[in-house]
């Protein structure tokens, strides 16, 4: 299912990727003030055509009312993470992704991340290092998938 919505072009299927989130979101009790979303390098959205983490926080967002920022940039067009281990994954990700002055307003907030794949962490940590600097109070990641036995 996933390979599809990603690879495939099945953009619907993001509209019912954001309900079960969201519904997982609700029956956990988990409160956001912004989503984000994890992005691709410029290349790489523009091969595929889209962001399917992108399309999942936008779907999330009409669905919470809650605004989705587009405040992280991906610098560094990365070489495909899933074929890499785990010290590979973070050295390729040093220094990958920047925020503009959009991420102001997070100051003190609780956000959302949400990412399609959660393999080992690598993507969503690097990210929650940049914004920790900016003082955001806690970040929630939401991902569709994760590797087997890792929570």
């Amino acid at each position: 299912m996933v390979f599809k919505f990603k690879y495939n072009d099945k953009t619907f299927m993001a509209k019912y990727i954001a309900n079960i989130i969201k519904d997982k979101l609700d029956s956990e009790n988990i409160k956001y003030d912004y989503i984000l979303y994890v992005p691709l390098h410029k290349n790489r959205e523009r091969k595929r055509g889209f962001n399917q983490s992108k399309l999942i926080a936008n779907y999330l967002g009409c669905m919470t009312n809650i605004e989705v920022l587009n405040c992280i940039k991906r610098n560094k067009n990365t070489s495909r993470l899933f074929k890499l281990k785990n010290e590979e994954r973070i050295k390729e990700l040093k220094n990958a992704f920047t925020v503009n002055d959009k991420i102001g307003i997070c100051k003190n907030k609780n956000i959302l991340l949400v990412d399609d794949i959660f393999t080992t962490g690598s993507t969503v940590n690097e990210i929650s290092k940049i914004l920790q600097c900016k003082e955001v109070n806690n970040i929630y990641v939401c991902t569709l998938l994760t590797k087997i036995n890792s929570y």
